[in-house]
């Protein structure tokens, strides 16, 4: 990961606070109202939505520097500002019991604190002599998860894992700093508020400002009562619809033996990213939870798998894959012809699901030309790739990446797209998402080079002499003489011994980190395109996607 890449997203990596900066608060409560009240009108006035990443929050910033005349030496305190202003919506409609406090162990007073320290923290004694125990005891009141410690790694952490819905954050700037964007990357929402002056010891905090944080609940001027979209309840459902039980009921199988081995096939376990992203999108936009699934929605969704089920049985035909899912492929098991049936029933069957989901008719045809024409794409690029193994030539990074542009980011673009159809909405915010899920389709397919190159995924790309942007990093960083060695990788047969020779080239050059670099650039384009969406919702969902896909044990 690049280290521009990794400050964007996440922060400067650290395991000790660095206080003594010389980021400045305003030290009277008068001025951090009058400069919150600037931030709240330009933030309206722009129509900003949650989240926004680091250099949006100082592009903005560096605007109402200039715009308003405030001084420069406050312009950290305003990327503050301006990220509470873009989540504290959003926050109002998380239940407290969801809510953590986050709070220094730099606000007690040392002279006389009896406080104990275990792995996670300060552990309050509540005897009244700080603001740690009068804060603690207000969040606890409401329902809050309390935690008093140290650095940003247990922030860090608990927002990877998912375990924090959102967070009241209290620490110094350059702390805030750190942490925030790290919880923007995973649209965690949270209010963060700046201790009063720096240092590691007896800090203030406004009183006041914590409290009225800690007090964001819905008001009658909210449009709506929805938070975040709960994403492990949609995968529990949409998991649930590849049951058997469940699969009879939508799919009306009949007693054939092709319908009962596309039955079994459809069932058999897979990620269900497609029908995952179809659902999400459309529930995202119509502000509805994994209890209220339109059946138009779950019908599309559904038809989402199918169609991607069925390519798959091609994909193991042309590729001459023998395992899928850790079990032997469907041509394997019952021949290529039976297969290729399979595949093509699976297909018919996708679009007729489409045809008859009980969307509008107008849903409907928008639908069925989004999914042909994204089915075209794909053969179109999966075509110019079975024509390049008949005579493999040595492929540039870009060529590699043009050939995923075809023949991957067009199955993110429809499945997104669909949930967007269903969910009616408008042109601008469907732009939004194609190019969202160009990038995205992209990043998912350098990812699954880097798995196959480092025997994470299913398939040694090495091996298999395919188009892998891996070989083409390599062939462009290698010296003249080594670049002979891995072009043999695409011009002829390759033993274990000569592939293990270019692996131990591949890692002499350090592809590997290389090629980690562009996923991460390819992560950030996708957020990045985000950025003039107007519903934040889906904005946050779409966040959140980017990083259930790449979690490793995804």
């Amino acid at each position: 990961m690049s280290a521009e890449v990794q400050d964007l997203l996440y922060g400067p990596e650290t395991e000790k606070e660095e206080c003594g900066t010389t980021y400045m608060v305003p030290r009277e409560q008068q001025e951090r109202l009058r400069l919150r009240e600037i931030v709240l009108a330009y933030v309206a006035d722009q129509h900003l939505v949650a989240p926004l990443l680091m250099h949006e929050l100082e592009a903005h910033a560096d605007c109402i520097v200039a715009e308003q005349g405030v001084d420069s030496v406050y312009r950290e305190f305003l990327f503050i500002l301006i990220n509470n202003a873009v989540w504290v919506p959003v926050v109002r409609h998380i239940p407290c019991e969801r809510r953590t406090l986050m709070l220094p162990p730099c606000l007690r007073a040392t002279g006389h604190c009896k406080a104990t320290f275990d792995e996670l923290g300060l552990l309050c004694d509540r005897c009244g002599g700080c603001l740690i125990c009068d804060l603690s005891e207000q969040a606890e009141d409401m329902g809050y998860t309390v935690l008093v410690a140290e650095g940003t790694t247990i922030v860090g952490a608990l927002v990877e894992q998912g375990k924090v819905d959102a967070v009241i954050g209290v620490g110094c700037m350059a702390a805030l700093e750190r942490t925030f964007p790290r919880m923007v990357a995973s649209a965690v929402p949270g209010v963060a508020v700046p201790l009063l002056q720096d240092g590691c010891a007896d800090t203030s905090v406004d009183r006041d400002w914590v409290s009225e944080a800690l007090h964001l609940l819905p008001t009658d001027e909210d449009d709506d009562g929805f938070g975040l979209l709960d994403l492990a309840g949609v995968q529990s459902v949409v998991h649930g619809w590849f049951a058997l039980a469940a699969l009879r009921d939508v799919l009306r199988v009949g007693d054939s033996d092709v319908e009962q081995i596309g039955f079994e096939w459809l069932a058999r376990s897979g990620k269900r990213w497609r029908p995952f992203l179809t659902t999400a999108v459309s529930l995202s936009l119509m502000k509805q939870n994994a209890s209220a699934i339109p059946d138009h929605v779950r019908l599309a969704a559904i038809a989402m798998e199918c169609i991607h089920k069925a390519s798959l049985v091609y994909d193991d035909i042309q590729d001459e894959d023998d395992m899928r899912y850790g079990a032997p492929t469907l041509h394997q098991v019952h021949g290529v012809p039976v297969a290729m049936t399979v595949s093509l029933y699976l297909l018919g069957l996708g679009y007729r699901l489409l045809a008859e989901c009980g969307a509008t008719d107008a849903q409907k045809a928008d639908m069925l030309f989004q999914a042909t024409d994204g089915h075209c794409r794909l053969c179109l690029g999966q075509g110019d790739e079975l024509i390049w193994t008949r005579s493999p030539s040595v492929l540039t990074s870009e060529e590699v990446l043009q050939i995923f542009r075809e023949k991957t980011a067009p199955s993110f673009e429809v499945v997104l797209e669909l949930g967007g159809i269903c969910a009616g909405a408008d042109a601008s915010t469907r732009d939004v998402i194609r190019r969202y899920s160009e990038e995205l389709g992209v990043a998912y397919q350098i990812r699954d080079d880097l798995d196959d190159f480092t025997a994470v995924g299913d398939v040694d790309d090495i091996l298999a002499q395919r188009p892998s942007v891996v070989l083409a990093l390599a062939h462009e960083m290698a010296s003249p003489e080594l670049r002979g060695r891995i072009a043999s990788v695409w011009k002829g047969k390759v033993d274990k011994e000569r592939a293990n020779e270019i692996r131990t080239i591949i890692a002499h050059l350090g592809v590997v980190e290389q090629v980690e670099a562009l996923l991460c650039d390819y992560q950030d384009r996708a957020l990045r395109a985000l950025a003039p969406l107007g519903e934040p919702v889906l904005k946050m969902t779409l966040f959140r996607i980017a990083r259930l896909v790449f979690a490793r044990d995804s």
